[in-house]
């Protein structure tokens, strides 16, 4: 090819009116990129609720622990014989769960559950007047369930806990 007839392709490639844009056509193109960015946003903003919630648990595991350990050796559970909970007191708590709610619910809305390995035995005890939060600590801690005066069967304390709004 000669520099002239390079020129002359050049010349019509530019001056060619053929290729010019429609009106509109670039909307496309800009929905897709809106579309991405909303995508991205939405990852964001995800990635950000979850670190939020881990970063919760993170800090309020400890708080969660120390409470069940305090629940199990509580007297208002244990009764007369100290580290096995009393399975007739934690019926008749489960009816009346004020005054044990009141003791140890000063910072947190809390519900705890004990039951046995075996599935024998479960009962949860929660106050009736605050509402469950999707965010929420549980830690457990093995403990011994006295089912009466002769029998007793190992089980598991579990307290969950969730901030106060």
């Amino acid at each position: 090819m000669t520099q002239k007839s390079w020129k002359g392709i050049m010349s019509s490639f530019i001056n060619d009116e053929n290729g010019i844009i429609e009106p509109y056509s670039e909307l496309p193109a800009m929905a897709l990129a809106i579309i991405g960015f909303i995508v991205f946003m939405a990852v964001l903003a995800q990635a950000y609720t979850s670190y939020q919630e881990k970063s919760y648990i993170a800090g309020h595991f400890q708080d969660a622990s120390n409470l069940a350990g305090k629940l199990g050796k509580d007297s208002s559970l244990t009764g007369t014989r100290p580290g096995i909970i009393d399975s007739g007191k934690l019926e008749s708590l489960k009816n009346e769960p004020d005054e044990i709610m009141k003791k140890y619910g000063s910072y947190y809305n809390f519900m705890f559950k004990v039951e046995s390995n075996s599935r024998a035995y479960s009962i949860v005890i929660k106050n009736p007047n605050s509402s469950d939060q999707k965010t929420g600590v549980s830690a457990s801690i093995p403990v011994t369930v006295g089912l009466n005066d002769v029998e007793e069967i190992p089980g598991i304390l579990t307290v969950r806990i969730w901030s106060k709004k």
